[in-house]
């Protein structure tokens, strides 16, 4: 019967159908929104207690969730589980199973505790008895059986198809999708992971956590910009979840920007309550932001606690460096080589420890520290030149010229002016005449309009021929003395030196009278009361 009606008739009928789609829309809705969110308003804010890092809130809202409820002794044992606290978790696996032997999810999470015990084979025929229980089976008891097999990767297959199971119960369930989106990323399936974080962030518009894990599947191909986009839109849903805010620090401080990463580690310890390693880095953040003095003050905190790393005791010893403390940093860095292993000593450790030494005035024993750090690098040229400084320093002139030359051999692009000038002193000062004259030669060469090189290397000769009898030094001399004269009065005194020196050979070797009384006029000139010059002069009259 093809009967359409009155319009009145056909606008009632069209409301009619609409309100009754209405209907069924909000009653879908409605059964969603009970379905997604299975777990009690206290199951969800105990494990947001979890995911923030305050587990003992977590935990203790968890276990007046069970004592109100047995039903929820499943969740307080998952709570367990996520603090690994695995003995207390199996012991309330069973205390549910005991209390209701249709339990299924106590029964998967019994199953669970064994897979992370190594104990495969009990493992799983604990976890197939709960996914075989029950007639009508719920999208927890699925969602509990694939959370227990996503802890071994043998079982990810079978996890995975719990999980699509719950999917198709519950496809509003955030939850789902999470751990949906935990087992593609087990596979390396990055993009799929991804797309199912999505979905449990579009599940649930207030839940941090996967816009979490979706940054951390950016970090792992290294695309910082999409990685920090939702770190920050995490801390937008929800500005306590301090798994964000330690990621920021870390990638700040990549990033050298120390104040940042201070900020961000700031609000992760004051939100997390098992910060670990944090308060460490935390202090070494605000050592890189040069706030030498709190970070001194989170360092001794840190220590304070017996399973420290010998790395905090390092950068505090570092610290109480920058603010001029070294007799107390050498006490900490005396005990960070006691507690360190001897594979994680670095040579830039023995250099840091030898500079404070040498700032001490303990050099002998900073070049014994200083030969460590060489021995463990033997291409650290700082601590080559450092070593070298100080056996010079303390007139050990044998061991300061290896050292030079040992130096020289390490650095790029051979030697530096600097490095041939205290080698070649090194030489002079033990008697090494022909290898410091050598070594001032060069320095000649290098550095040919300053008189230095020129001055020693004569010197040098002078020691070689000490009769004067080749004149070896000469050359030297002659060349120092056309540098000196462009400021005579600074070079007064080696000036003298070159002039005797020529006269005396002008005259013993050459017997040139005439060139030897030029020479001795010359020292008259610049000192009146030099008694050799007046008295070749009176000689010769």
């Amino acid at each position: 019967m093809n009967y359409q009606g009155s319009p009145d008739q056909q606008m009632s009928s069209g409301l009619f159908g609409r309100t009754i789609s209405s209907i069924l829309i909000v009653l879908l809705f409605m059964a969603s929104t009970n379905s997604t969110f299975a777990q009690s308003p206290e199951i969800r804010k105990a494990f947001r207690f979890m995911d923030i890092e305050q587990p003992s809130k977590g935990i203790a809202a968890l276990e007046q969730a069970a004592q109100a409820n047995p039903e929820n002794l499943y969740y307080l044992g998952l709570g367990y589980i996520l603090t690994g606290a695995n003995d207390k978790a199996l012991a309330t696996f069973e205390k549910g199973i005991s209390a209701d032997g249709n339990d299924a999810l106590s029964v998967a999470g019994k199953g669970h505790v064994k897979l992370l015990q190594k104990k495969p084979t009990e493992g799983k025929a604990l976890v197939t008895e709960a996914l075989d229980m029950n007639r009508k089976k719920s999208a927890e008891q699925y969602k509990a059986v694939g959370r227990a097999y996503l802890s071994d990767t043998k079982f990810l297959l079978d996890a995975k198809s719990a999980l699509e199971k719950a999917k198709s119960m519950d496809n509003g369930d955030p939850e789902v999708h999470l751990l949906l989106g935990d087992a593609y990323l087990m596979e390396n399936q990055g993009g799929e992971s991804v797309t199912s974080y999505e979905r449990a962030a579009r599940a649930d518009a207030k839940w941090a956590k996967p816009l979490y894990k979706i940054a951390k599947v950016y970090q792992r191909s290294k695309n910082n910009e999409i990685f920090m986009e939702n770190l920050n839109k995490a801390i937008t849903v929800d500005p306590e979840y301090a798994p964000a805010y330690m990621e920021l620090g870390e990638i700040y401080y990549k990033q050298k920007e120390a104040a940042k990463a201070v900020e961000a580690y700031e609000k992760y310890l004051s939100i997390s309550e098992t910060p670990g390693e944090a308060k460490f880095k935390y202090a070494f953040f605000l050592f890189m932001a040069k706030n030498y003095q709190k970070a001194n003050e989170i360092f001794k905190e840190v220590l304070n606690d017996k399973n420290a790393s010998p790395t905090a005791l390092k950068f505090y010893a570092y610290s109480l460096i920058e603010q001029d403390k070294d007799e107390e940093a050498r006490n900490i860095l005396e005990q960070y080589f006691q507690k360190a292993k001897p594979e994680e000593l670095k040579a830039s450790d023995y250099a840091s420890y030898g500079k404070l030494l040498v700032k001490l005035k303990e050099d002998s024993l900073a070049n014994e520290v200083l030969a460590k750090g060489i021995a463990l690098d033997s291409t650290d040229v700082e601590t080559r030149e450092l070593q070298a400084e100080t056996y010079l320093k303390r007139k050990k002139y044998e061991k300061a010229a290896a050292a030079y030359e040992d130096l020289i051999k390490t650095r790029e692009g051979g030697a530096l002016s600097p490095d041939l000038y205290y080698m070649g002193s090194s030489y002079y000062f033990s008697d090494q005449f022909v290898e410091a004259d050598s070594a001032f030669t060069q320095l000649a060469k290098r550095q040919p309009n300053m008189t230095i090189g020129y001055l020693w290397a004569a010197k040098a000769r002078v020691q070689v021929d000490s009769t004067a009898e080749a004149g070896v030094a000469v050359p030297m001399y002659e060349a120092y003395v056309e540098k000196a004269l462009v400021n005579p009065q600074k070079n007064k005194k080696d000036l003298i030196e070159a002039y005797d020196y020529l006269g005396t050979y002008a005259l013993q070797r050459k017997d040139n009278v005439a060139e030897a009384t030029s020479y001795f006029k010359k020292v008259l000139e610049l000192d009146p009361n030099n008694e050799r010059a007046k008295d070749f002069m009176d000689a010769i009259k």
